[in-house]
């Protein structure tokens, strides 16, 4: 239920909000080959929850109020029993295929780093031939590689490999760009002769899989020597600049292959020589000289992600190197385009092989499983208005009546660019309930809210699709809590709750987001908790909110939140993952899943994230979303190294070996991007991927009956969490 006036959501404390995935998929999704009927004045789309009128042939707007008539072709047939499909309650989301509306088929342009080893290189190499092989032949395909200097290659001549090389310290406009080229700009006078230049560097894959393959395999790392003390010259800042001029402005993936720190020319990122370290959290908060070009980078990347988005580009990012090579710089151009992002230390890995193979995955019907040029527009009741959006989208800036005055995230608009969106892509919509007016009682409209978010995205197939979600959720009775705890989502509540979190971590130091962390959760659970004054026993959650304290504070110990430890390209990649997973995902980034296998049970047993649980004779597989790691006890390693699972007569100790193992396959082949499985056990270094994510309820200084070892933390035991919470609620309920 949603609050019923502005007295009442301040008081309800939780954001008021909802996620959103526009491409989930769904087992009913009906799928229709018409246009859609909007409303004449409000644009929205006909609904299952419109005010029908049979004799006028008309549907009054529950958005806006407006009657609109039916078209003919709808007015000759509706009836009570003879409604068309998007009248249908079942059919509350539809997606329509927009007739006449054929574009061309998106492209895929590669950015290759030649500034690795001959290993990582041939590693790239590798994955690009393979992942060609599932991308359909009509799809048009680039190749840019770069060092010191851009090269972009030619695809259509055949001969021998050819390219153009541009300077890398040395920023370039779209318009330089293609006048170096000799491709057409807006308004070439040149004509259909320069429009056709562009086909020498941008052609179909079934006319240049020749072409390209040679040029892969000729490609060679870097030449130039480069000193023990100092980096390679990368020039990665005007290497995009070139990829984004380049590509067609009418849908296209530029997926960027980056080994190292850009360090010449625009969006440097560090200095050429070793001994000036990159930038970490201690010296952008003091501002010191190692960060002098991280506010110019930021900026620089920025506007391109700003210029991508306007010529419906994608940006994915793929940085596998051992050091930071500058992502907290150029994440803007993943997150406002709808790009992927993914970091680890070697391209020659299985988790970027395992990676970069899903891009290229397929639907049943055989289409890429992803779309282009998104956008999304929310309607929402007369009652409710919109403060904004977090996630991977630019605001388009459409005002009207419906924009709250406070902003959140992307605000200030009901409409929003995504440009790339797959079946995980997950927006996070706020809201607020305006106020009454001077000398007003603020009286609601309608005893219901409704929301209708509008996707329009560009299917691989070329077509334009338009997805419609229409929800109605009931307004909360103002003269009591009781419609509010049976309608509170705690999941969706902790998700919109980090989301918002981390924008805040934009502008504000982590100690002061957990203070706000802190102080929401103490209001929330005031509120809301059944409880005497100063009495701690009396103290009861209702089911509804239980589990919401435990998410919070797995949230506050994490890297979403937390910068100890942590990188800034480390912490910007955590946080870009949780912004755009869906709810089931993000959830086990905050709260891991940890699963434990025993001779006792042969089937795997959901057990609570605690280091109690990491006993001598179990095997635990605890799943981050970014590592699955499975852990062996004690006893369970030396039988191992002992050799009895090759011993028929152990055959539950293989059995029992190859259980999480099988887990943990399973896992890797749904997910994207790949994560990196760990196998570690008891006094392994590895194995602090499970101890710096467990509850510390023993600890090895206080109880020496704990199982795992050696175990100091400094972080509160979420006992007693919990009891200073319960504490502080029961004591001061004001």
């Amino acid at each position: 239920a949603i609050p019923a006036n502005k007295l009442v959501a301040t008081r309800a404390i939780a954001p008021i909000g909802c996620l959103y995935t526009p491409m989930k998929d769904l087992e009913n999704l009906a799928l229709v080959e018409y246009k859609p009927l909007m409303c004449q004045k409000c644009q929205a789309v006909l609904n299952p929850y419109v005010n029908l009128d049979f004799r006028s042939k008309s549907w009054g707007c529950i958005f806006c109020g407006t009657r609109n008539p039916f078209p003919r072709q709808y007015a000759e047939n509706i009836s009570e029993t003879n409604l068309p499909a998007e009248l249908h309650k079942q059919y509350s989301t539809i997606e329509y295929t927009l007739p006449t509306q054929q574009t061309a088929s998106p492209a895929f342009l590669f950015l290759i780093d030649l500034c690795v080893s001959k290993e990582e290189l041939q590693a790239v190499k590798d994955s690009i031939l393979q992942g060609i092989q599932f991308i359909p032949p009509n799809i048009n395909i680039g190749l840019i590689t770069f060092n010191r200097y851009v090269f972009v290659h030619e695809l259509a001549f055949t001969e021998c490999p050819k390219s153009h090389a541009l300077r890398g310290d040395k920023e370039y406009l779209p318009a330089q760009v293609h006048e170096f080229l000799g491709i057409a700009s807006r308004n070439d006078p040149r004509g259909a002769q320069a429009t056709g230049a562009v086909k020498k560097f941008i052609m179909p894959l079934s006319e240049c899989e020749v072409a390209l393959t040679n040029i892969l395999e000729d490609l060679q790392p870097d030449p130039w020597v480069v000193p023990g003390d100092e980096r390679a010259l990368r020039s990665t800042g005007t290497a995009i600049s070139v990829l984004e001029a380049l590509a067609p402005q009418q849908g296209a993936r530029l997926v960027s292959f980056i080994g190292g720190p850009c360090t010449m020319g625009p969006g440097q990122v560090v200095g050429i020589k070793l001994e000036e370290t990159i930038r970490n959290f201690v010296d952008l908060q003091k501002d010191n000289d190692n960060c002098k070009f991280y506010k110019k980078a930021v900026k620089y990347y920025q506007t391109l992600a700003q210029r991508a988005s306007k010529s419906y580009q994608v940006i994915d990012i793929y940085g596998f190197t051992l050091d930071q090579f500058g992502l907290a710089e150029m994440r803007a151009m993943s997150e406002k385009t709808g790009g992927y992002m993914l970091i680890n230390e070697m391209y020659n890995s299985k988790v970027f092989k395992d990676t970069f193979k899903k891009v290229f995955d397929k639907d049943a019907n055989g289409e890429m499983r992803y779309g282009f040029n998104g956008e999304i527009t929310l309607h929402t009741s007369k009652d409710l208005k919109i403060s904004g959006c977090i996630g991977q989208c630019i605001s388009l800036k459409k005002a009207g009546p419906q924009v709250a005055e406070v902003e959140i995230g992307q605000g200030g608009t009901t409409g929003w660019y995504l440009g790339g969106l797959d079946r995980n892509s997950t927006l996070a919509f706020y809201f607020d309930v305006p106020a009454a007016q001077a000398g007003k009682e603020n009286v609601l409209t309608s005893k219901s809210a409704f929301l209708q978010f509008v996707t329009q995205y560009k299917h691989p197939s070329g077509q334009l699709r338009l997805r419609v979600t229409t929800v109605v959720r009931p307004f909360a009775d103002p003269t009591n809590n009781y419609a509010l705890v049976q309608g509170f989502d705690q999941e969706a509540t902790c998700i919109l709750v980090a989301r918002l979190g981390i924008s805040k971590t934009e502008t504000e130091e982590p100690a002061e987001v957990l203070r706000w962390l802190d102080k929401m959760l103490i209001r929330l659970v005031t509120k809301f908790a059944n409880y005497k004054k100063d009495d701690m026993q009396s103290f009861n959650m209702p089911k509804e909110f239980a589990l919401y304290p435990q998410f919070i504070y797995h949230l506050r110990r994490s890297n979403f939140i937390q910068t100890v430890a942590c990188s800034p390209d480390e912490s910007a990649y955590y946080r870009a993952a949780i912004c755009r997973e869906n709810v089931t995902n993000s959830l086990v980034m905050i709260q891991p899943a940890l699963l434990m296998y025993t001779f006792d049970d042969p089937q795997p047993q959901p057990v609570m994230l605690d280091i109690e649980n990491m006993k001598n004779n179990v095997i635990l597989l605890q799943d981050t979303f970014f590592h699955v790691v499975i852990w062996h006890g004690e006893h369970i390693k030396k039988w191992k190294d002992a050799g009895y699972q090759n011993d028929p007569e152990y055959e539950s100790f293989k059995q029992l070996l190859e259980a999480p193992a099988e887990d943990a396959r399973l896992i890797v082949e749904d997910r994207f991007p790949a994560p990196n499985i760990v196998n570690t056990w008891a006094g392994h270094g590895l194995e602090r991927l499970i101890k710096s994510k467990v509850n510390p309820s023993s600890n090895a200084a206080e109880n020496s009956t704990c199982q795992s070892g050696d175990f100091l933390s400094d972080d509160a035991s979420l006992k007693m969490f919990m009891d200073h919470l319960i504490k502080i609620v029961v004591t001061n309920p004001t």
